[in-house]
């Protein structure tokens, strides 16, 4: 029997009516939950409600899919999501009729958020992303210029990903049609525990009185929490990288990046970046960030096309690289999804190596 509590209401004039909570498999076409749950949130990524993420912001998460059932630590993840700062957003939908499933589900979100960086880093998640809009005939640069903005620079906003993604910066959601105190309770603990990761718990619940009309509810649980600030991250000019390198106790490393950041600055390529640790960029002739230095000495070169004047001139880039034992010599081009770290840091190069890689950067970069 229908109680109160089951039902939403919808007031016309001065008529109250009221809708029932309806199962989805009476609702949607005779699926099971789960599937139907799944099947929802690919078709429509606005389901996940922004703005009860993150209430206070003017322009708060949307999301588009970047591929289903993709693969993390021996686990089948069901939706793999980001929004339009570069934040992968990841979705398990499960259904809570036991306990035996709700400690299932919290050991994924777990072991997604071990295991995300060693499999899908150094460009995997965009191979993975390209191949599954590829299969479905459509473009993965237009999937997010469609949900985001038609300007959006492509490789800026990969590298925002990879950034993230290494700082463990991501977002896990359990969504489910009915989330119980107890596994409100786990999310909250674990969205509070994990330092960078976002935990939270959507559930969904379904209403309607016929088959051609379904009103859907999100909630979400866990966003109240108080954690970290949503980037915790600083963006790094000249006057705050001077300051971190010169603190730097590590007497080559800093006296590299401080000199690299002079050599930036005489030869105006220089690209502040957002990041948790200092970190600073070189400006590709095409406008695009092509090298950045991270704060530990790795360097990341970006490899697509677009940074370069065309495809010859990216291949000769990355012979010259090899040259100097900076990319390895089976590095197959065709198959870096965007860029690869140099496999010596900038500390570790003699100093005729390293004067040898700045004249390579002064050709490529603006």
């Amino acid at each position: 029997m229908t109680t109160p509590s089951d039902e939403i209401f919808i007031l016309k004039g001065e008529k109250l009516d009221s809708l029932p909570v309806l199962s989805m498999r009476k609702g949607l076409l005779g699926k099971n939950l789960e599937e139907a749950l799944q099947t929802l949130l690919e078709k429509y990524p606005q389901i996940i409600p922004g703005k009860q993420i993150d209430p206070i912001s003017e322009d708060p998460p949307r999301f588009a899919l970047l591929r289903r059932e993709i693969s993390v630590g021996g686990w089948a993840l069901d939706h793999l999501f980001v929004d339009q700062r570069g934040t992968l957003t990841l979705v398990e939908t499960k259904l809570f009729q036991n306990p035996q499933s709700r400690r299932e589900v919290l050991g994924q979100i777990i072991e997604y958020a071990a295991n995300a960086k060693e499999y899908w880093g150094s460009g995997k998640v965009r191979q993975e992303a390209g191949k599954y809009w590829t299969e479905k005939k459509q473009d993965i640069d237009k999937v997010l210029r469609d949900a985001f903005a038609e300007d959006i620079n492509i490789d800026d906003f990969w590298l925002a990903v990879e950034e993230k993604l290494k700082d463990g910066n991501i977002r896990l959601i359990i969504t489910t049609d009915e989330l119980r105190p107890e596994m409100r309770r786990m999310i909250e603990y674990l969205n509070r525990e994990m330092q960078n990761a976002e935990v939270l718990g959507l559930e969904i619940k379904f209403y309607g009185s016929e088959s051609n009309m379904v009103v859907m509810v999100p909630r979400l649980v866990g966003q109240t929490v108080q954690k970290v600030p949503t980037s915790g991250k600083t963006e790094w000019t000249v006057e705050l990288l001077r300051d971190a390198y010169d603190n730097m106790e590590d007497g080559k490393l800093r006296q590299r990046l401080n000199a690299t950041l002079d050599w930036a600055i005489a030869n105006k390529n220089f690209m502040s970046s957002t990041a948790k640790s200092p970190t600073m960029s070189l400006r590709s002739k095409q406008d695009n960030r092509l090298i950045t230095f991270n704060s530990d000495g790795s360097v990341y070169t970006v490899l697509q096309e677009n940074c370069f004047v065309n495809t010859e001139n990216r291949d000769t880039y990355a012979d010259k690289l090899k040259g100097l034992g900076l990319l390895d010599n089976a590095l197959d081009l065709s198959a870096v999804a965007s860029g690869k770290n140099l496999r010596t840091k900038l500390h570790q190069l003699t100093d005729e190596e390293y004067g040898k890689l700045l004249a390579i950067f002064r050709e490529y970069c603006a």
